[in-house]
């Protein structure tokens, strides 16, 4: 069948606006709209136009990447191939009878059962861009970004402890390793005493692997297969699952989604996935170092005479642009002034659907009189072994990870006093490049009586984070100059910063400095890796990292 065999539309009435925090400003009024269903090419597509003009708003496929089911008559439409408002748009259709409703969630749902009734050989290909799966995997063979993630001390060594300390999980079961780079977990898991393991990496990783392996002797236990795990053709069924599967706010890299693929393909009923449960968790921040350093990056384009041309007229897009980055970098727990929310993601149960849109409702008690700048965020996952449970944190204040945390600022700040309360969602919503689109919506009492709620929205891209922790001079994980930074050209204040942290080391007579040492209170040392900190041992609640700052807030 072609495009001009198309099947007759199914037609859906409803009303549209665009949503406060894409890339179109929001329509005061909602539109009267037509959601036009049909069969085109083996797929399920649509058109979202209004009623009384029938001008096109945009179009797309229908699945589960584009329209989402907020509630029985709501729908967010969004990633459109073709948009009058750009792609970055969304809109929100709310139907105009039951029976529309219906109709729409039941062609949603056929598009959705009939992609996976197809069972496609290769679920990675049919959800990403092809441009992005290259540079992923091109960038995860490279032996230098592997030392990146061996080196952090908190992640390889939670996953030694996690591995060791529960022989019951990994004595002379079958495991299979999801995305194993370098094979350091597989190798974990034969010196807990696997029988088998299959540690399945994608990229030219997999060759240093097998060099690993090799070397190591357990040539005969891990079998290193270079595949993805969608298209991998393996007749065996597993009793653990091992992975690393963690980005960015838990869920950039879309990693995650694989590592459900292969508990329904591979995991045998009843085993064990380490981790087994992850959680975000956000809360209020105030930072105004922070938002006058990225407000002040714009400042470039307010130049009249930039080599005789006149470019303020950029000023305002690229302002705006800055504060669609999320921060990435090393919070100092200080500018957390609010209590946490939290959304719990159960790896042995969640579905795809559960984690290409989800939001986190945001109830945020004040602790103090504060300036908020928005949302801070960072994530954590638990290891459920049989013997013993880990937690590996990425708090404030913890051991700082490669990870770090995470930041959503935005361009409008909210005025708060102590015990005020903040209200909004985070909603994250996948991508094909390999990641999400964040939204952030906040509301707050009103400055003064009688005046309108506080607002403030913005839309963020995971994918395109701003790396503060690199720039030493603008992160608080990282010792600051005396010397003002127009005191010495960059290169060498950098060089005259390593000098004095090897300086400093070598009286002292230890390591350089990164942060925290073996002396730190409840921190084991293990042969051949780095510490863990015995309080991973306890229940996390994704509060320790601030419960007493907080608590004093109200002092």
């Amino acid at each position: 069948m072609d495009r001009q065999q198309a099947s007759k539309p199914a037609i859906i009435s409803c009303s549209v606006a665009r949503v406060v925090g894409s890339s179109a400003a929001p329509q005061a009024t909602p539109d009267t709209a037509i959601f036009a269903v049909s069969k085109e090419l083996d797929e399920n597509r649509f058109t979202l136009s209004t009623t009384d003009s029938s001008r096109p708003i945009g179009s797309g496929r229908l699945n589960s990447q584009t329209v989402w089911q907020m509630a029985t008559d709501t729908f967010l439409v969004h990633h459109l191939d073709q948009c009058e408002a750009g792609k970055e748009a969304v809109y929100q259709i709310t139907c105009a009878s039951p029976q529309d409703s219906q109709l729409l969630a039941h062609k949603l749902q056929d598009s959705v059962a009939s992609k996976h009734d197809k069972k496609q050989q290769n679920d990675f290909a049919s959800k990403t861009d092809v441009g992005s799966a290259e540079l992923y995997f091109h960038y995860y063979g490279m032996l230098m970004h592997q030392q990146n993630m061996l080196q952090d001390q908190i992640r390889t060594g939670t996953y030694y402890a996690a591995i060791l300390e529960n022989p019951t999980d990994f004595q002379d079961k079958v495991v299979m390793d999801v995305g194993a780079g370098s094979g350091i977990l597989s190798l974990f898991a034969a010196q807990a005493g696997a029988r088998k393991v299959y540690a399945i990496e994608a990229s030219g990783m997999a060759k240093y692997a097998r060099q690993l392996v090799a070397a190591s002797g357990f040539a005969g236990v891990v079998e290193i297969i270079q595949s993805k795990v969608e298209e991998l053709a393996l007749d065996a069924q597993v009793d653990v699952l091992v992975s690393e599967p963690m980005g960015t706010l838990l869920v950039n890299e879309r990693m995650l989604e694989t590592y459900l693929y292969a508990r329904n393909r591979y995991l045998k009923k009843g085993g064990r996935m380490f981790p087994q449960v992850g959680r975000i968790h956000a809360a209020a921040f105030s930072d105004a170092n922070l938002y006058a350093e990225v407000a002040n990056k714009a400042f470039f384009w307010m130049q009249p005479s930039f080599y005789n041309i006149d470019i303020t007229c950029l000023h305002k897009e690229a302002a705006a642009a800055y504060f669609t980055q999320v921060v990435v970098d090393a919070i100092d727990p200080s500018v957390i002034v609010s209590q946490c929310a939290s959304k719990t993601f159960d790896f042995g149960s969640i579905t795809d659907p559960e984690l290409i849109n989800f939001i986190i409702p945001l109830q945020l008690q004040i602790g103090r009189a504060s300036v908020v700048h928005g949302i801070a965020c960072w994530f954590d996952v638990l290891f459920d072994g049989s013997n013993t449970q880990r937690w590996l944190s990425t708090a404030p204040g913890q051991p700082t990870t490669h990870w770090f945390q995470l930041r959503c600022l935005m361009e409008t700040p909210l005025h708060v006093q102590q015990g005020q309360v903040i209200t909004g969602e985070l909603r994250l919503a996948a991508h094909n490049r390999q990641s999400y689109d964040v939204f952030v919506n906040l509301t707050a009492p009103p400055l003064h009586p009688g005046q309108l709620p506080q607002k403030a929205s913005g839309k963020f891209d995971l994918k395109e984070p701003y790396y503060r922790q690199l720039n030493p001079q603008t992160s608080a994980a990282w010792p600051q100059q005396e010397q003002p930074a127009e005191a010495a050209p960059p290169q060498q204040q950098q060089q005259s910063y390593v000098q004095q942290m090897h300086a400093e080391s070598a009286q002292t007579q230890q390591g350089p400095n990164y942060g925290w040492s073996a002396q730190q209170p409840g921190v084991q040392q293990y042969p051949m890796m780095g510490h863990v900190s015995q309080n991973s041992r306890q229940q996390s609640d994704g509060h320790q990292w601030n419960q007493q700052a907080y608590q004093n807030m109200w002092q």
